[in-house]
């Protein structure tokens, strides 16, 4: 079905929609995920929309992605929202949007994957018209709305244990690092605590390295970047795995997760976040740290370890980048004794090998990740 017949819809009338109480509405913000995270409309869902799916799909977005929550996805299917709104940033009309620009893609990938479409509709003018006349329907890291919007995720989300980020690193959050039976299953050997609060509870069991950082907008997380990451390699090089943890496992472990994956992948940070948000979907630095991780992109760019213009197939050779197996982890963890951030003030050099993972072939599933190990 063609494209054309999806209808606009203006900021006003979207903010009636939303306000009365009797209309179920999705609406699909179709932005990447920095301008998402910046602010977005009051209960949008960000499309998972990245460039390389783009032209390896020509063009074409797994439902998957599209709705990444599986529960909003069977209802969409089912045909039980009364409307589905997508928007961009500021397309005033689609018959002049760009065929290959995401707003477009996830109109037409709508059109091809769902029997009823007749209730689909774009936002005229996109976010920046309708934050400039509804500000009060938008939601920001910068305003309160944000937080305890996170904070209502992470606790409806059910995750029960960490995600493996790659074979050696996993992500989570304190009640992960308290549960010692999960850690020996998982083969952990080392732990690094993002947090000024939590508490390392095995220090006799695993060594850990603790980053001594609140979750605010002041707080300087990118100094640690450089011992973060030889912390990781220096483990993997062991054979060991690290978890990585903050309180909640959002935002400051998150971030550092972020800055591993960009140095030592050297891919860009769209990249690295669709890869960690497709194993662990809750993760939202706050505004501060996405500003930090930027500037650390441009820090890799500039010093020519970061690939940012390189061709899908130049990329899946970087990707594949040969290094010693990961080894699975020993039946039990060492033992180590509890690193503190003064035991890096000497800034020892370790020498972390490559990536053991490359992208994978397929991205039409939501669990598909962007990197996948190898």
């Amino acid at each position: 079905m063609e494209i054309v017949s999806a209808l606009g819809v203006l900021s006003d009338t979207l903010s009636q929609w939303i306000m009365d109480d009797e209309l179920d509405i999705l609406m699909l913000d179709s932005r990447p995920f920095l301008a998402f995270n910046e602010g977005n409309i009051s209960s949008s869902c960000n499309v998972r929309c990245p460039p390389i799916l783009k032209r390896r799909s020509g063009g074409f977005v797994a439902l998957e992605n599209i709705v990444p929550c599986e529960q909003k996805r069977s209802k969409l299917r089912s045909g039980q929202f009364d409307r589905v709104v997508v928007y961009d940033d500021e397309t005033v009309d689609l018959e002049s949007a760009a065929k290959d620009s995401n707003l477009y893609s996830v109109l037409k990938s709508l059109y091809q994957q769902l029997e009823n479409t007749a209730d689909i509709y774009y936002l005229k003018g996109g976010f920046r018209e309708f934050k400039r006349q509804h500000s009060h329907l938008c939601v920001g890291q910068n305003t309160p709305c944000i937080s305890t919007s996170i904070q209502q995720t992470g606790k409806n989300t059910k995750l029960c244990e960490p995600v493996e980020i790659l074979p050696y690193l996993y992500l989570g959050n304190s009640q992960d690092a308290s549960q010692l039976e999960v850690l020996h299953r998982l083969g952990i050997t080392s732990l690094m605590n993002v947090s000024t609060n939590c508490k390392n509870h095995f220090e006799e069991n695993f060594s850990y390295m603790n980053i001594p950082v609140d979750d605010n907008d002041s707080a300087d997380l990118a100094v640690w970047f450089p011992q973060t990451i030889s912390f990781i390699d220096s483990v993997k090089e062991k054979g060991g795995k690290v978890l990585l943890h903050c309180q909640a496992g959002i935002s400051r472990s998150a971030t550092v997760c972020l800055a591993y994956l960009m140095s030592s992948a050297k891919v860009d940070l769209e990249t690295a976040f669709e890869h960690v948000r497709s194993r662990r979907s809750v993760i939202s630095p706050n505004l501060n740290f996405m500003r930090q991780l930027q500037v650390y992109e441009k820090e890799l760019e500039t010093s020519n370890t970061l690939s940012t213009s390189l061709s899908d197939a130049s990329l899946d050779s970087a990707m594949e980048t040969s290094s010693n197996d990961v080894s699975s982890g020993s039946s039990g963890a060492q033992s180590g004794k509890s690193q503190s951030a003064s035991s890096f003030s000497q800034e020892p050099s370790y020498s972390g090998g490559a990536f053991d993972f490359s992208f994978g072939t397929s991205f039409s599933q939501a669990t598909t990740p962007l990197l996948s190990p190898s």
